[in-house]
């Protein structure tokens, strides 16, 4: 009989004595198809191998379990908890609940609209896409998946995940590459290649995570350090005050303007809705310096905005567009350092709302602010304050702008030198 062929994991130091352990794993071949993966997801740490030295590669992982590994894939895990849970099933002995918590945190998961979390439930294929859809960057060159023979069995509400993680490669679809089976439970085996991907393409993760990883110190014992954000207090802003949501959140290292604020740009170019095209870009500034209610300097006036045209609607007679939608996802500070971010113009009954023009704005707070959740709000912006729209926005107009993803503002030697001489005497005061 042929003799199966354990892998063998070569664990990382122990103790200063570089004692090197070799783990079999008896369950899993070196053949194994995520052989590799498997190994590196071990030795970082992402997954651990349970009891006789087994990996059992087929089978599930559990919702909690599934967070708890991504955080450190993101290098999140050891981020401060400053909040607690909505979730009504979680509490003390909930397994992981430090990693639910601080998920729900950095609006890495969501939970379900009866606000519960489910911690114990094996975690399927679709909420699998759902939270790495979350922590990527809004920027990203939309794919076809219609060809996927199982395209239509993906719930609306996912689908906008799965078209994103295929164009960012962060997705599996094994055995068959055709299928996507959606609605089956994530394997342990899946679940460590899909780490692997997502650990080599951090730069694919959102603002908000690099600073966790972009700056690194050696260590001779512990390898490498990474500098990791410390949270200081939060403030608000009231740039509008229709806004859904004013809260700031101040690191040592980094500003966070929360989505749902409102922030104010002035457009750089006319903007005709008919003379629209697919990816054309529009550039909006920042007419003022802006503080928090606090006093604390977020940007400076000149700040660029940049916004491009996602899609068009044409008219049931005519072969020409008469509607557009235009989405923000960057910022410049006047230093040209580019960021990313994620907005819409904010609308209300099918118009973009000027600066001095603002209709009714108790009733626009109270019609957004009824969503229950964050999710259900994102979802909100998605699909009601960002319609296609027939407007033209003149030269030098003054339009709100809603944050449809957290907006992160780095703060470097750059940043502070952005400051003007009105901030820093205040901020001396």
């Amino acid at each position: 009989m042929k003799k199966i062929q354990k892998l063998l994991v070569v664990a990382l130091a122990l103790s200063f004595a570089n004692v090197v352990n070799a783990l079999e794993i008896v369950d899993v071949q070196n053949t194994h198809w995520a052989g590799p993966q498997i190994v590196r997801a071990i030795e970082n740490g992402y997954i651990y191998v349970i009891d006789e030295n087994k990996f059992k590669p087929e089978g599930t992982m559990t919702r909690s379990e599934f967070v708890t590994a991504l955080l450190k894939v993101i290098r999140r895990q050891d981020e401060p908890v400053v909040q607690g849970t909505t979730f009504k099933d979680i509490d003390d002995l909930t397994p992981d609940k430090r990693s639910v918590v601080l998920s729900e945190q950095i609006r890495m998961a969501f939970g379900y609209p009866d606000k519960t979390f489910k911690p114990n439930t094996p975690i399927n294929h679709n909420e699998t896409m759902s939270m790495i859809a979350n922590i990527t960057k809004p920027d990203y060159v939309a794919q076809d998946i219609t060809s996927f023979a199982d395209y239509e069995a993906i719930p609306i509400w996912a689908r906008r995940a799965y078209i994103k993680n295929v164009a960012n490669g962060l997705y599996i679809n094994h055995p068959d590459e055709s299928y996507f089976n959606p609605q089956d439970n994530l394997t342990r085996a899946e679940a460590a290649v899909l780490f692997d991907r997502i650990s080599a393409n951090l730069d694919k993760i959102q603002d908000k995570y690099r600073d966790l990883y972009d700056d690194i110190a050696s260590d001779s014992f512990n390898g490498p350090l990474f500098n990791k954000s410390q949270f200081i207090t939060q403030n608000t802003l009231n740039l509008a005050p229709f806004a859904t949501n004013n809260k700031v959140q101040l690191y040592d290292n980094k500003k966070v303007i929360e989505a749902g604020n409102i922030l104010i740009g002035t457009s750089m170019n006319l903007v005709k809705t008919r003379k629209d095209l697919v990816g054309k870009g529009y550039v909006f500034t920042a007419p003022n310096d802006v503080y928090t209610n606090e006093g604390t300097f977020l940007y400076p006036k000149g700040t660029e905005f940049y916004a491009r045209v996602e899609k068009l609607g044409y008219s049931a007679w005519r072969s020409k567009a008469e509607r557009s939608n235009i989405v923000f996802h960057k910022y410049s500070l006047p230093s040209g350092e580019t960021y990313d971010m994620a907005g819409v113009p904010f609308t209300k009954d099918d118009k973009i709302v000027y600066v001095n023009n603002v209709k009714s704005p108790k009733k626009v707070k109270a019609l957004s602010a009824s969503k229950s959740t964050q999710k259900e709000y994102l979802i909100d912006c998605a699909h009601q304050m960002s319609p296609l729209t027939e407007f033209n926005i003149k030269e030098n107009k003054t339009i709100y702008i809603l944050l449809t993803g957290d907006m992160v503002i780095p703060q470097n030697e750059e940043y502070f030198n952005l400051r003007t001489k009105k901030s820093i005497l205040e901020e001396d005061i």
